[in-house]
């Protein structure tokens, strides 16, 4: 997560972006407003003399976006369904703020950093919800079997993906960093909300978790403030939508997926309604050794970049959970992911495949999916 600059308020006035009108179908496909739609809203009112019922076009949405942790947050309502949405996106977009502040790893006085600067033995108190999402993903290290570790930062930084930079590290260095990456050497204590670390070297990132617990604590806000249609993304790999989608919608918020081998299509589309999404891959980040391509995302219990699938999505209740699923299940093979879905049917997943070394064709496994929620394009 990439430092922030500035005033907190003031970014966060200056990266949010007037409301733009568009159509439902081209949501989180970057393509712009209708210009007919821009059009049609010009000559329309000031929006604080308008209630819901007095707009029925289909399909219009106002936006909101800011640059935070890396990415381009975005959050996007019904046009005019509520007149408390600028006020409530502006206070959304401090916790963002807020939030990258304390988990970030690229500020030396962060929260995380600071934890990061323990010695062994020693005990540091933690804020309530940082505790609460520590425990969070040591569960979800437990359940997937280590496939998804907050302490794993160590392995991206030998393999040269954390400077962009990819190299192959010597096996040596690999068992060598390996000894200081397992969740279960960070202890928190749960009467007292502290937390220490077991052997020196240990190191929390949050990376594969952050981005979705902000999606998660932003939904919150929204909620308190009386806003309960809506869906926010997070770099478009992460997504949380809630309510119906607007009053011509009703069975959510369409959310395309991207095809991990056909640069600009669809592979899919989900109905996201009061759930969250994650989507991991490896098609943007990577590099070439000797004939052989290396993504980013590494497994954590071997220190090796995993190639089991092309791309992974998960969708649960929890963008943090649905984020960190993802991560875990990109690293895990078909059966273990099966697995663990059986034993999760509030889990949904689309793993993807390859089909052939070159053909460029996938295969598509969608696990705990009802035919309404998702399709899959031809």
């Amino acid at each position: 997560m990439a430092k922030s600059e500035g005033d907190d308020n003031q970014e966060a006035q200056e990266n949010a972006k007037p409301p733009a009108a568009s159509s439902r179908r081209e949501f989180l496909t970057g393509m712009g407003a209708i210009n007919a739609a821009r059009e049609r809203i010009e000559k329309l009112p000031d929006v604080n003399d308008w209630t819901p019922k007095d707009f029925d076009v289909d399909g219009l949405w106002e936006q909101y976006s800011k640059s935070a942790m890396a990415c381009q947050f975005e959050i996007s309502f019904n046009l005019h369904q509520y007149r408390q949405a600028s006020g409530a996106t502006m206070l959304a977009f401090q916790l963002i703020d807020d939030l990258e502040e304390q988990l970030t790893v690229y500020r030396e006085d962060s929260e995380v950093s600071q934890l990061n600067r323990l010695k062994v033995g020693e005990q540091c108190k933690v804020e309530s919800r940082l505790f609460d999402l520590l425990r969070l993903a040591k569960t979800i290290h437990k359940d997937t079997g280590g496939a998804f570790d907050i302490t794993a930062g160590p392995l991206s930084k030998i393999w040269g993906f954390e400077a962009r930079n990819g190299k192959l590290p010597s096996d040596a260095k690999i068992k060598e960093t390996l000894a200081v990456v397992d969740s279960r050497l960070l202890n928190l204590d749960e009467s007292e909300q502290c937390i220490s670390f077991e052997r020196e070297g240990v190191k929390i990132n949050l990376g594969g978790i952050g981005k979705g617990y902000a999606l998660d604590r932003v939904a919150e806000l929204l909620s308190e403030k009386g806003i309960n249609d809506f869906a926010i993304h997070g770099g478009q790999s992460s997504v949380l939508a809630r309510g119906d989608g607007g009053p011509h919608a009703g069975s959510g918020w369409p959310v395309g997926i991207s095809h991990p081998t056909a640069a600009g299509a669809r592979l899919g589309q989900i109905q996201l309604k009061d759930m969250a999404l994650g989507t991991s891959g490896t098609g943007r980040q990577g590099f070439f050794h000797r004939g052989k391509r290396y993504g980013h995302i590494i497994d954590p219990r071997t220190g090796w970049p995993s190639d089991h699938h092309l791309s992974t999505t998960v969708v649960s209740k929890s963008a943090a959970v649905s984020d960190a699923l993802a991560t875990a299940f990109f690293t895990m093979d078909i059966a273990d992911v099966e697995t663990y879905c059986s034993e999760h049917a509030d889990i949904k997943t689309l793993l993807v495949q390859s089909v052939g070394k070159s053909s460029g064709r996938v295969r598509v496994i969608a696990l705990n999916f009802d035919e309404s929620e998702v399709e899959i394009f031809e």
